[in-house]
C-alpha cells in the first residue's frame, strides 16, 4: 500500500483532520455550559464536524493504493451531511435569537405623549395595568408575570425566568439591557421593569441599580421614559432613598403623560 497522492495533499489532508477533530472535541467540551439555543447550536455544529472528521479521515485513507474504492462515494455524503448541519445549526440559532428581538407594535403611534425620565411607581398593580391599557404608545415590560399584560395590545413582555429559552434569566442584566435599547432605538416610548425585587435577588443591589440608571440614560437620550414599579415594603429605606436621587417616585400614572397642547 503506497501514496498515490502528492506529499503536500497528504499532508493538507492530514492537517484538516487535525482541525476538524479538535474543533468537534472544543465544541463538545463546552455543549454544557450553555442553555438555548446556543446549546442548541453547538450540539449540531459539534456532531456536524465529527461527522466532517470521519469524512476526512476516509479522505487520508484514499490517498494510499488499495483502498476500498467505495470511499469517494462515503465521503461525499458525509460531507454533504456535515455542510447541511453546520447550516442547519446557524439557521436555527439565528432564527431563535432573532425570536427574541422586540419590534414596535405596527398598531400604534411611536411618538406618543409620555415624558422622558425615569419614575419609580407605588401604586397598585391593577391601576398600572389600566394605565398601560389607556395610552396609545409602544411599552415594553419586563416582568415575572407576562401573562398579566396579555390582551393589552401596545404591550410586549420580555419574561425574566431561569426556566425556560423563551425567557431572559434574571442574572443576564446585559441582555435585558440590550432588548430594551432595540427597544427605545425601534420606537418603543415606555420601558416597565415590574420586578425589581427578583433582579435584586438574584444579583445585588448596586448591579440593579447601575443598571437602572443605565436604562434611564438611554430612556432621556431617545425621548423615551422608564418606569419601576415598586411593591410596597419590597425594598429598605436606604434603597429607597438611592433611587428616588436617580428616579422621580409617582403615585398618579398621569404624570407620566405629556399635557395636552391647546389648538
Amino acid at each position: 500500500m503506497g501514496l498515490i497522492v502528492p506529499v503536500w495533499e497528504f499532508i493538507a489532508d492530514v492537517v484538516l483532520f487535525l482541525v476538524l477533530g479538535y474543533a468537534a472535541i472544543y465544541a463538545l467540551t463546552r455543549v454544557s455550559r450553555y442553555s438555548d439555543p446556543f446549546h442548541r447550536f453547538i450540539m449540531i455544529t459539534a456532531f456536524s464536524l465529527l461527522i466532517a472528521t470521519v469524512g476526512r479521515a476516509m479522505d487520508i485513507a484514499d490517498d494510499f493504493s488499495g483502498a476500498p474504492s467505495i470511499l469517494p462515494k462515503l465521503e461525499v455524503v458525509l460531507y454533504f451531511i456535515s455542510i447541511v448541519g453546520v447550516i442547519y445549526g446557524l439557521v436555527n440559532y439565528i432564527g431563535s435569537i432573532e425570536g427574541r428581538l422586540l419590534i414596535v407594535p405596527s398598531n400604534v403611534e411611536p411618538n406618543g405623549g409620555i415624558v422622558p425620565g425615569g419614575f419609580l411607581y407605588f401604586g397598585d398593580r391593577e391601576s398600572l395595568l389600566k394605565f398601560l391599557a389607556s395610552i396609545n404608545v409602544p411599552v415594553l415590560a419586563v416582568t415575572r408575570t407576562p401573562w398579566a399584560f396579555r390582551g393589552i395590545k401596545n404591550v410586549q413582555t420580555l419574561w425574566i425566568t431561569q426556566a425556560s429559552e423563551e425567557g431572559v434569566s434574571p442574572t443576564r442584566l446585559h441582555v435585558i439591557i440590550d432588548t430594551a435599547v432595540k427597544f427605545f432605538k425601534g420606537g418603543g416610548r415606555l420601558v416597565l421593569i415590574d420586578c425589581i425585587e427578583v433582579l435584586i435577588l438574584y444579583n445585588d443591589f448596586v448591579s440593579v441599580f447601575k443598571f437602572l440608571t443605565t436604562l434611564k440614560d438611554y430612556a432621556l437620550n431617545t425621548g423615551s421614559a422608564l418606569l419601576v414599579n415598586v411593591s410596597e415594603g419590597a425594598l429598605g429605606e436606604r434603597e429607597i432613598n438611592l433611587l428616588t436621587r436617580e428616579f422621580e417616585p409617582i403615585k398618579d400614572l398621569k404624570r407620566l403623560l405629556k399635557p395636552k397642547t391647546s389648538s
